[in-house]
């Protein structure tokens, strides 16, 4: 479940439980879970689970933020591929790796501070070759072929 909580995208079988077991063990939080978690599903939700290391099942992993989606466990395999292959092939990577420095940083900024940068960034990209390609496959009707540049 550590591991996870570092993933952008957790998507889960409905048969999937997860558990933090540590209380249990005469452990701590380990791997810097204790500050993913909150982060992830809200303090308070941390706490139940870091504190009681009860189980939960994927229906409750998806309420609480947990996961991102539950899908029947035939479906996992072929929804983590579809998510893959639609992150390799339609989106800029450019994009996203700004995007993910966005997400990361913005708890540690001002609105302000957020906006500023978002401003800066938005001039950079309608300035690379990834905008170029995206108003161009969207007009050609073709699939992208984005660069990351």
């Amino acid at each position: 479940m550590v591991m996870a909580l570092y993933s952008d995208f957790r998507i889960a079988s409905e048969q999937a439980v997860f558990a933090t077991a540590f209380a249990k063990r005469g452990l701590i939080a380990e791997h810097g879970i204790a500050w993913m978690l909150p982060r992830i599903v809200g303090h308070a939700n941390a706490t139940d689970l870091l504190l009681t290391s009860r189980k939960i099942d994927a229906a409750e992993a998806l309420r609480m933020g947990l996961v991102n989606r539950v899908v029947a466990g035939d479906r996992l395999l072929p929804e983590a591929l579809a998510l893959a292959r639609t992150l390799s092939t339609e989106v800029s990577p450019r994009s996203v790796h700004v995007m993910k420095r966005q997400l990361w940083e913005a708890p540690y900024q001002t609105l302000g501070e957020a906006v500023a940068l978002a401003n800066t960034e938005m001039f950079t990209s309608i300035q690379s070759e990834d905008f170029r390609e995206g108003v161009a496959h969207f007009q050609e009707r073709r699939p992208a072929r984005f660069t990351g540049r």
